[in-house]
């Protein structure tokens, strides 16, 4: 394959904005970290963890709504059915706001239970839930703009994406300022801020998508009955059902990583918040690419242009390695800068230190999963996204963790590090293989869950 005649251009022009967007979305995350680390304590940072442990399940399990939606929209798009795009999106956006309602109702029961679980009794799983609380009156507000984000991705549009969470995150830093550093709320304040960033972001988005919608597509837009809203949903609930489980299993990994933190202590809990808030930081920049790859697969999927798809691929796999390649050494070179950034506590700080150096390569050990992640999304195949992250929970993470503890109670937080970092390798691994035998195949083109 020529390599100069790739579709480089095209690639960066959708990555750059994605890349910028998601490296600010853990800013979220990592501004109310930094503001508890500087003008609170270690009981806060954990509470704000713990807290975001569960707003990011509802989110985390959602994200089918702006993945999902992103693939069926780019396939029809790129097959000139913008109604049936619309339609896609008009679908997602009803199942968003069930689910958003659903998590506001049950709130009061779940968190509650969930933290019971998480967490021992005491200050910190009581300030937790009350974080948690206070987030989730901004959870449908979050989700539509998942739909919304969704369709300007699946239509190749990074940009807009680009100013909504760019806004979200601007707000929520200078309300943080004001009511954690100011008004001294700690975790409350921080849930606030990031609350009321949220539901401005949701109107941002919807601003948006209408000054950028042609004339049909507003008019698509504007009927809500007819047949092609009412069919699409064995398609759609296939796609997003493969999506939740997937995502299901990884949030899982994720879970237990903090909530086993929780049982070492108040600080080794607050080092692994930092250290994943450093991971995320690495993983939503490295996603640039594989938004890219999502965009320019489903565009050609729907064209039918097997060799352009290809193309594709490589043009988004090449700067992927790349840019996991700069964080690692990134890390490498400034781990205790980013950390002093978050934290001025000086047990947290130590403990942090100390685990720094598997966060280091997990951004080179992952690029591969984020940019396959995005070639099967893009190509709606969702299943093979299914069984490659089962086996990489099942076959790799489980036996290594269990190999590397003498018992479950066993308190070596490096074994979990380790078990992570293996488990994001081998995604990589069984997602190339998976990629390699539909390609041998020559299967890309067969109904997925288009």
């Amino acid at each position: 394959m020529n390599l100069a005649g790739l579709p480089h251009r095209r690639a960066f022009s959708l990555a750059w904005p994605a890349i910028v967007g998601n490296v600010t979305v853990p800013l979220v995350g990592l501004v109310d970290t930094a503001m508890l680390g500087h003008y609170s304590d270690a009981t806060h940072i954990g509470a704000v963890a713990l807290g975001s442990t569960v707003l990011s399940a509802v989110m985390w399990l959602t994200g089918f709504l702006r993945t999902g939606t992103t693939s069926l929209v780019g396939r029809a798009r790129g097959a000139g059915r913008d109604d049936a795009a619309v339609a896609h999106a008009q679908r997602a956006t009803l199942l968003a706001l069930a689910l958003g309602l659903g998590a506001v109702v049950l709130q009061w029961v779940a968190i509650p239970a969930i933290m019971a679980i998480l967490a021992p009794a005491g200050e910190v799983r009581d300030l937790a839930i009350q974080y948690a609380w206070i987030r989730f009156a901004s959870v449908p507000a979050a989700l539509l703009t998942l739909v919304v984000s969704g369709w300007f991705v699946g239509s190749g549009d990074t940009r807009r994406p680009l100013a909504i969470v760019a806004t979200v995150n601007v707000v929520n830093l200078g309300l943080d300022v004001a009511f954690v550093g100011g008004l001294g709320w700690g975790s409350s304040g921080a849930a606030a801020a990031t609350a009321i960033a949220e539901w401005l972001g949701l109107a941002l988005a919807l601003a948006l998508w209408w000054r950028a919608a042609s004339p049909r597509i507003r008019a698509a837009a504007r009927r809500w009955r007819g047949r092609g809203l009412r069919t699409g949903w064995r398609r759609l609930a296939a796609m997003n059902g493969d999506l939740f489980v997937r995502t299901a299993i990884l949030y899982a990994v994720l879970t237990f990583v903090t909530a086993y933190g929780a049982r070492l202590g108040p600080d080794i809990l607050a080092a692994n918040a930092i250290l994943m808030q450093l991971m995320f930081l690495s993983s939503y920049g490295q996603d640039g690419y594989a938004h890219a790859a999502e965009a320019m697969v489903s565009r050609e999927i729907g064209r039918r242009d097997v060799p352009e798809f290809h193309r594709a691929v490589v043009a988004a796999a090449l700067p992927a390695v790349a840019i996991g390649a700069l964080f690692t050494l990134l890390y490498l070179v400034a781990s205790g800068p980013f950390i002093a950034v978050l934290t001025s506590i000086p047990s947290v700080t130590q403990t942090a230190d100390q685990y720094i150096g598997w966060v280091v390569w997990l951004p080179l050990a992952s690029s591969l999963a984020y940019l396959f992640d995005g070639v099967f999304l893009g190509s709606g195949r969702t299943r093979a996204m299914v069984t490659t992250m089962a086996a990489s929970a099942l076959l790799v993470f489980v036996p290594v963790l269990l190999g590397g503890f003498a018992w479950i109670a066993d308190p070596r937080n490096a074994d979990l590090w380790r078990a992570f970092l293996l488990f994001n390798v081998a995604r990589g691994v069984f997602l190339g293989i998976a990629y390699a035998r539909v390609t041998r195949r020559g299967a890309w083109l067969e109904a997925a869950h288009a």
